[in-house]
């Protein structure tokens, strides 16, 4: 054999056995694909659910939410804005995990008791494209770092992780937008804070320059403003009552010492020309809170004790030192 044959001969070995390597590659992968397939809790995506709904032994209903043009909104018990990063998250550690294992693929009525499954403490149904996909969660296992589950009309049983069915095991409050005022206090163009037994505080911001107007005109400290201006924005209700300010009776209202507020608030940015309103009235002492309202949905709430004592404790720090 001559050495143009020899290297041919050579050229043509090492593409088969490159062509072998190819081919047993791609059979390797699809395995792993097929496996992982297998190993989903569910065939759809986060992004593919249209509405969910909770419902557990004890409390039937706990909360329905549907998706509404890319954001979540709570429809049952109550009508409210969703959380929708907690949402997201919530539904990403469910919808994307995986099976521990297939414990039967069959289970009798007495396994299914042992499991906590024949009368499942929490159910969670999907809606996908029309379809409805119910999980049925039974109890932990012997170690608590497990759960089991199974899906109506399936006959099989799961073992998953403890996690899964502890995302699950969600509420109103966890699910609901606990954001107090959703104002931009970069875009503010007014500020004012109303306190019983104090001077009226009043802030104006215009083009760059912030002005304090009341109690006396001065150069406002834009630091000292923004920093109390962000404890707003980002704080959180800490409870929802369930009622409305409209719902009540005047001296019901006395109870939360809102007719005669302890302070209000008012807050205009350049995003819409209605103030944002928040109205604190009296001590929660059981919750150590404050009863409050806004004028967004005049749902009495709760409030953090530690954001309405710095909003008595504000005073001359909102002025800019002269120092």
């Amino acid at each position: 054999m001559n050495s143009a044959r020899k290297t041919l001969f050579w050229f043509v070995a090492l593409l088969l056995v490159a062509g072998g390597l190819y081919f047993f590659d791609q059979r390797v992968a699809e395995q792993e694909q097929v496996l992982e397939e297998n190993l989903k809790l569910f065939p759809f995506t986060v992004e593919a659910v249209d509405e969910f709904s909770i419902h557990s032994e004890q409390d039937g209903l706990r909360v329905k939410v549907i998706r509404r043009e890319g954001r979540w909104w709570l429809t049952e018990p109550v009508a409210a804005k969703g959380d929708d990063a907690r949402i997201e998250s919530i539904l990403s550690n469910i919808v994307l995990a995986r099976k521990d294992r297939t414990l039967f693929d069959q289970a009798d009525a007495a396994k299914l008791q042992e499991l906590g499954l024949e009368n499942p403490v929490l159910e969670m149904t999907f809606l996908v494209s029309g379809d409805e996909t119910t999980i049925l969660f039974g109890g932990a296992g012997p170690t608590h770092n497990v759960a089991y589950a199974m899906f109506s009309g399936d006959p099989r049983v799961y073992r998953i992780h403890s996690d899964v069915r502890a995302e699950a095991d969600k509420g109103i409050y966890e699910l609901r937008d606990k954001s107090l005022l959703e104002f931009d206090p970069v875009k503010l163009r007014r500020f004012e804070m109303d306190r019983r037994g104090q001077p009226r505080l009043v802030v104006e911001h215009d083009e760059g320059r912030w002005h304090l107007l009341e109690p006396g005109k001065a150069k406002a400290s834009q630091e000292n403003v923004l920093e109390g201006l962000f404890m707003i924005k980002d704080a959180e209700i800490e409870h929802f009552l369930g009622v409305t300010s409209g719902e009540q009776e005047s001296s019901d209202l006395e109870s939360y010492g809102l007719p005669s507020p302890r302070i209000r608030i008012s807050i205009v940015d350049e995003q819409r020309k209605e103030p944002y309103v928040l109205i604190i009235g009296d001590k929660d002492r059981v919750r150590r809170g404050y009863f409050a309202v806004t004028n967004r949905s005049e749902e009495i709430i709760v409030i953090a004790e530690e954001l309405v004592n710095y909003f008595l404790s504000v005073k001359d720090n909102w002025r800019e030192s002269q120092a």
